[in-house]
């Protein structure tokens, strides 16, 4: 049974495509954003002097998307978010693994990000990808909302 959802997940996944963003698709990234969210981190990061890029996965529609920044202080992983009727087909996991490969083009061995330290999964999938938990960051998301520093470094 577990094999044949895996080959389902795998066949859906197969017809994912991961590309940069269109200027055209700013608004439904950051309506995606407030549905997951109730926020706009791309606004947010629009205001800082930072390079920053933001990836999606499209199946004929934005399934999901990563958004990623840096400068000489470090690479970012900003936000990740996917659809819910596309979770659990490891497009998240693809999305994560894509902004390492980005930052290691971009000459940055390593990758910081936070999470709320009740997504159990996302945290699950970062480990797995080979982030560690750094820290743990008080009221990050608001009072009572603490968050993970999480870190992935290149060997």
């Amino acid at each position: 049974m577990f094999y044949i959802c895996y080959l389902m997940n795998f066949v859906e996944f197969a017809h994912v495509v991961f590309r940069e963003m269109g200027s055209e698709e700013i608004e439904e990234i950051m309506d995606l954003e407030d549905e997951i969210f109730g926020r706009s981190v791309f606004i947010e990061l629009s205001m800082l002097p930072v390079h920053k890029k933001v990836l999606v996965a499209d199946v004929g529609e934005i399934a999901g998307f990563a958004i990623v920044y840096w400068d000489e202080s470090g690479f970012y992983l900003g936000a990740l978010g996917v659809k819910e009727e596309y979770r659990g087909k490891g497009i998240g996991r693809e999305l994560v693994k894509r902004c390492v490969e980005f930052a290691k083009k971009k000459g940055y061995n390593t990758v910081w990000l936070e999470v709320n330290v009740d997504n159990e999964k996302a945290i699950e999938i970062y480990k797995n990808i080979g982030f560690r938990i750094e820290e743990t960051i008080k009221h990050f998301y608001g009072i009572g909302k603490h968050a993970y520093r999480m870190v992935y470094v290149d060997k």
